[in-house]
């Protein structure tokens, strides 16, 4: 049987869109992977000859390893911190099912899109920045910036998660068989919300080591991250801004891989990593 011309139109249109994808988000990628090993790239379409050099600069310049490292740090602790609130704050909201404390949750969720970081690093500036003490250039005040931040980003999928396991069920199970809360808490609840978990440290941590505008407003000189620095890279040259944000990018790939594979051993499948859900 002969496709019609409706099903010739929609193909034509998928296979435009995926085009118009791949140009919007694969090549720009491709050219910066072109970039970061080319000698000059100025008013070419491609970079001209072939080098390692800038990747040699960007690892032994220890303004950007440092950067790197401080990156990696402060996403890490926003993951682990987001973690140790977010589950027993779902517990609460999900067990006592209270309505002013749903409404609490459902005002935190929308708190990144009613308060821009613009607006937010302009509030930590002014109530961390008193007379004799001050927060204000610090990774540690960046640190918190990105828990609140980011917080939503962990709560949204462990609540969909313990949603789904209906832990009322296994909770009043478990204290019939006289186990208690921490056992409970220990042996059932966490590795059931290992979905939810995982899924929130991704999203968290790649959102923490990506994020610009609040690490510009809140370090300084000596604690900026990767992604301040890279900026300031693309006044220096351009193939060595092309590998400095390969690097960012190559380290948000490994991320990922890392998570997904922590899901294998947890038999979770790709879905269910990234968007939650029960087991």
């Amino acid at each position: 049987m002969k496709p019609s011309g409706r099903d010739l139109v929609q193909r034509a249109l998928g296979f435009a869109c995926f085009c118009l994808y791949f140009a919007y988000v694969l090549v720009p990628i491709l050219l910066l992977l072109a970039g970061s090993f080319g000698e000059r790239w100025f008013s070419t379409l491609l970079p001209e000859g072939f080098t390692l050099k800038w990747y040699w600069d960007l690892f032994t310049n220890p303004m950007y390893t440092k950067a790197i490292g401080r990156s990696l740090l402060v996403a890490g602790l926003t993951a682990l911190i987001n973690a140790a609130v977010a589950i027993p704050a779902v517990y609460a909201v999900h067990t006592l099912n209270l309505r002013w404390l749903r409404n609490l949750y459902d005002s935190v969720i929308l708190l990144p899109i009613a308060v821009p970081p613009i607006v937010m690093g302009l509030g930590l500036i002014q109530s961390f920045n008193w007379p004799g003490f001050s927060l204000v250039g610090t990774w540690q005040l960046l640190l918190g910036a990105h828990v609140v931040y980011t917080l939503p980003f962990t709560l949204r999928p462990l609540l969909a998660n313990l949603e789904m396991i209906q832990w009322n069920v296994l909770e009043e199970a478990g204290l019939s068989l006289g186990a208690g809360m921490p056992f409970l808490f220990r042996r059932v609840l966490v590795p059931n919300l290992m979905p939810g978990i995982l899924s929130g440290a991704l999203m968290t941590f790649a959102m923490s080591l990506g994020e610009f505008q609040l690490a510009v407003m809140l370090t300084s000189s000596n604690s900026q991250t990767y992604p301040v620095v890279l900026y300031q890279a693309f006044y220096v040259s351009t193939g060595f801004a092309c590998s400095a944000t390969m690097v960012l990018i190559v380290t948000s790939l490994f991320t990922l891989m890392g998570v997904l594979f922590l899901g294998r051993l947890f038999g979770m499948g790709k879905a269910q990593i990234l968007f939650g859900g029960g087991s």
